[in-house]
């Protein structure tokens, strides 16, 4: 453990074993660069596991925040020690619901000048030179904290910096709005997403049987402003515990679509495909199972197996990145207003 100041901005980390996928974490805190901390562990230590960091979250207070956490997880945890007997994608579910139910902690973003000018190897620390690039958090932290300001939420964050997205939602259980990042390519969207999850009654199924007996999204495109970049996802996750894996069979429909393209009938098709990845039995009010085929980084599975699927519906639009206002935002949120009105109507929020 790193000690932060108090009411200190800082980071909870989550640590999981390197090169071994092993249901157990180390969780902890700091005021500097998790993946700094990270290495200085790895060289403190006398196990037999590296660590890498997989998941982190910028707080205004990382000493409350760790305390909260380690508190929640106390049955999981290793006696005298921060490690915990749960895998880290299931932990990082737990923090992130931490977060959302403490009225006094939130998201923030740090700047570069306050992190430890150091980069790291897996057992060493070494200087590195001065670099004139802001980093990824702070070039986006107009958009998240634009996002959060515009729908007035204390915003959810989900995915990491190092991974190929991240983002904040409003944090609503059902139809959400959420904003997603791509730092690898420099582009972000605005979305309405409703996910396949119980929640209250399975909202996705209500949106789902509705739209099926009455398609009012199409009635609705043509009332949009701007429908042309409006575009629909919506997609089929398969579930490993909880992690959600890539698969060949992702896309309802085989693509996405903008919204003027929809017909009654490309409509139809993709409403039935998404009812097919609920359970039948239980009045569609829980996931489905079907054979998926499991992409790998080298390629797809020679053969697909059953695995417990859902649907998963984002309607979004990009916005620019690169514009250091809310303005593409606000319009963004704007033009998409009808259609997030129309999924809590739907979805029988």
């Amino acid at each position: 453990m790193e000690n932060c100041s108090e009411a200190e901005k800082g980071y909870v980390y989550i640590l999981g074993v390197k090169d071994i996928d092993l249901p157990v974490c180390k969780i902890g805190r700091t005021a500097r660069d998790p993946v700094v901390r990270c290495a200085e562990i790895n060289q403190s230590s006398t196990g037999d596991f590296l660590w890498e960091v997989t998941h982190h979250i910028a707080v205004n207070d990382c000493q409350k925040f760790e305390s909260l956490v380690h508190t929640k997880l106390l049955p999981l945890r290793q006696k005298k020690r921060e490690f915990f007997n749960i895998h880290p994608d299931d932990a990082i579910v737990a923090v992130q619901s931490i977060l959302a139910s403490a009225p006094d902690l939130r998201i923030v973003i740090i700047a570069e000048s306050q992190k430890e000018d150091s980069v790291v190897s897996s057992r060493t620390i070494r200087p590195r030179k001065q670099s004139a690039r802001p980093s990824r958090d702070t070039i986006y932290a107009h958009l998240l904290d634009g996002f959060t300001e515009l729908l007035k939420v204390k915003g959810r964050p989900f995915g990491q910096l190092n991974k190929p997205a991240f983002g904040v939602s409003d944090g609503r259980e059902g139809v959400q709005w959420n904003l997603k990042i791509y730092p690898n390519v420099g582009t972000a969207r605005v979305g309405v997403n409703l996910e396949g999850m119980e929640y209250r009654d399975w909202p996705i199924a209500s949106l789902i049987r509705s739209e099926l007996g009455v398609p009012e999204l199409l009635r609705l495109v043509p009332q949009l402003r701007g429908p042309e970049n409006i575009t629909l996802r919506f997609a089929r996750d398969a579930w490993q515990a909880t992690s959600r894996p890539d698969i060949v069979e992702q896309l309802l429909g085989g693509r996405e679509f903008r919204l003027p393209e929809l017909t009654e009938e490309i409509w139809h098709t993709i409403l039935s495909e998404a009812i097919g990845c609920l359970n039948e039995g239980r009045s569609y009010r829980g996931r489905g199972r079907q054979a998926v085929t499991l992409l790998r980084k080298t390629g797809p599975d020679a053969e697909s197996r059953m695995m417990p699927v859902t649907p998963h519906l984002t309607i979004w639009r990009p916005v620019d990145s690169s514009r250091d206002s809310t303005e593409d935002l606000l319009a963004a949120i704007e033009s998409l207003a009808p259609v997030h009105d129309w999924a809590l109507k739907a979805s029988g929020a």
